[in-house]
């Protein structure tokens, strides 16, 4: 994007400010959907993301809570938006679109993204003129289909799928989008509460912005969006040049189904003057379970990484990433093709820091950290609950269908300078859902939550702690489980001689079979223990000091 006028510059006083209230708007957007959404992954967990872009689709802010593959898929989204569906100068004030197409949007039918033309008055003739778009991500409770997680067995069993559509044109709502999505998905009062958070987010986000600029006198945010975005490339090109010119590899196994099909990624990172190349030929093929990933994704899930590696303090818009290649073999696990199941590819993205960073440890030790315990694990209930409903003729109890996610974090990689931390997850930060809150939502009880001693790995710093997650069904009706988990069969890598963390584990009591990841039934009575791995090590732990060692096993945090 070329400024209007190349003359126009802002000092750095006036800069850092512009940026700082940009910043505001797009917090701003996303409180307004942590407030107004109905689903727990949204109001409690921050699953989802709000970015500014510029007209051409470029991010220039985004919301402070982001996760970084909605973050980093919504300029696609809009770029692909404006180049094949709904040219510039189509959009009017008021419309929405919204999509749910995993290849366009964030990998899987769950994430439902909306994208809204932002218009501005122009001060010498007061035509309004399309001046950037805002974008919003959400992971939605459910979009039909089978239970979210990984156990579609095609890309139809996983629900419904929204083409790009206007839901709103010229701000009237498209009431057939909004019944076909109704028609179609569990707990539709959930759904379509999120869809119209996001709506109202976007909304907040715009009169926000309006308000900044008009403080500013600003008619459009071509020279900031510009300047914003020419200094972040130029910081991110500094950081990589910095960095010894190379080609590294490393060689990653994962769980696959956590049963009898492995699955293993290949990294392979190019350090050459100012840019990164990242390849990953020699991973494995689409996998059988959901848990593939599509390139938009996947590209990511790398930049995010390698961006916290070089240059982490740089504002995150479009001039960090354009320094990053990254390329995959069409119809492996991390360029799925269609009709590949998708559902699960979350699993798979939050594994790739790990490669990654066992390559560039190679050439910047002192800037990676050690494998994380996470791919962080989810668990989906579904069933009916008895609830309170206000009616005409009072307060009625009726079951209602509910579906509730709750995400649980392993350990956090130790890192060049300090032990990691228990329990956080690594590069998506999603937060734990509060036992309160699944207990009111969901006929659980919850039995355990407790640090899982000497699950990080040895080294001179210390993995971060896994936990025990457990809980029992306590309704009188069966309810379906979808479980999502990774690292049972495998380990979290230790960096530079730090040893492995240990891996996690799943049971029930009644012991019987749960599938790592896939769909079960529970019944009354029936309790499900959740074991988290920890994360590796960084450095020999020959050379991990003795205070540090007390200071653990006075914690508790090691098994002598």
């Amino acid at each position: 994007m070329q400024p209007a006028d190349p003359v126009k510059t802002y000092d750095a006083v006036t800069l850092s400010i512009l940026w700082a209230r940009l910043l505001a708007v797009v917090d701003e957007a996303g409180i307004t959907l942590k407030r107004t959404a109905f689903s727990t992954g949204t109001r409690e967990s921050n699953d989802f993301a709000i970015v500014l872009m510029d007209t051409d689709g470029n991010s220039v802010a985004q919301s402070a809570t982001s996760v970084p593959a909605f973050m980093g898929v919504l300029p696609m989204l809009t770029r692909a938006l404006l180049s094949d569906y709904f040219p510039a100068d189509t959009w009017q004030a008021g419309d929405v679109v919204i999509t749910n197409d995993p290849w366009l949007c964030a990998g899987a039918k769950a994430d439902v993204g909306l994208v809204t033309p932002i218009f501005r008055s122009q001060s010498d003739f007061g035509a309004m003129k399309l001046i950037g778009f805002i974008g919003c991500i959400a992971h939605s409770p459910d979009m039909g289909g089978i239970l979210w997680g990984a156990g579609a067995r095609d890309l139809y069993e996983e629900g419904l799928l929204i083409p790009p559509t206007k839901l709103y044109e010229a701000g009237k709502p498209n009431q057939l989008i909004f019944s076909l999505i109704e028609a179609n998905v569990r707990a539709a009062q959930q759904t379509l509460g999120d869809i119209r958070a996001q709506v109202a987010a976007s909304e907040q986000g715009i009169r926000s912005l309006m308000r900044m600029m008009d403080g500013h006198q600003m008619d459009d945010l071509v020279a900031l969006g510009d300047q914003v975005i020419r200094a972040s490339e130029q910081a991110m090109r500094e950081a990589i040049r910095k960095a010894p010119d190379g080609t590294y590899h490393y060689f990653y196994p994962a769980d696959g189904d956590g049963l009898d099909e492995p699955a293993h990624i290949n990294c392979t990172v190019t350090i050459q003057n100012d840019e990164i190349r990242v390849d990953y030929a020699g991973t494995s093929k689409a996998h059988s379970l959901a848990i593939n990933a599509v390139f938009n994704y996947v590209y990511a899930y790398t930049a995010y990484p390698i961006k916290c590696v070089f240059s982490p303090d740089v504002p995150s818009n479009e001039g960090s990433f354009r320094p990053i290649r990254v390329s995959a073999p069409k119809g492996s696990l991390l360029n799925a093709q269609r009709p590949v199941p998708l559902g699960g590819r979350y699993v798979t993205g939050n594994l790739l820091h790990a490669p990654l960073f066992g390559a560039l440890a190679q050439a910047v030790p002192m800037q990676v950290q050690a494998d994380c315990g996470s791919a962080c694990w989810s668990i989906v209930l579904n069933g009916q609950k008895e609830t309170l409903v206000k009616t005409k003729k009072g307060i009625e109890n009726r079951k209602m269908e509910f579906v509730e996610y709750c995400f649980l974090n392993g350990g956090y990689g130790a890192r060049p300078t300090m032990d990691g931390i228990n329990t956080l997850s690594f590069p998506t930060n999603v937060a734990n859902v509060p036992i309160e809150v699944l207990e009111r939502n969901a006929p659980v009880l919850v039995t355990e939550k407790s640090l899982r001693a000497g699950t990080g790995g040895n080294g001179r710093f210390r993995g971060g702690l896994g936990q025990t997650f457990s809980f029992r069904m306590v309704g009188s009706e069966p309810i379906t489980i979808s479980i999502l988990t990774e690292k049972l069969k495998t380990q979290p890598h230790g960096l530079l001689g730090g040893d492995a963390g240990k891996g996690g584990a799943l049971h029930s009591t009644p012991e019987r079979f749960l599938p790592p990841k896939g769909l079960a039934k529970l019944r009354f009575g029936e309790e499900v223990i959740l074991q988290l791995p920890g994360s590796g090590g960084y450095g020999p732990a020959t050379e991990r000091e003795l205070s540090a060692i007390e200071r653990d096993r006075d914690l508790g945090y090691i098994i002598d």
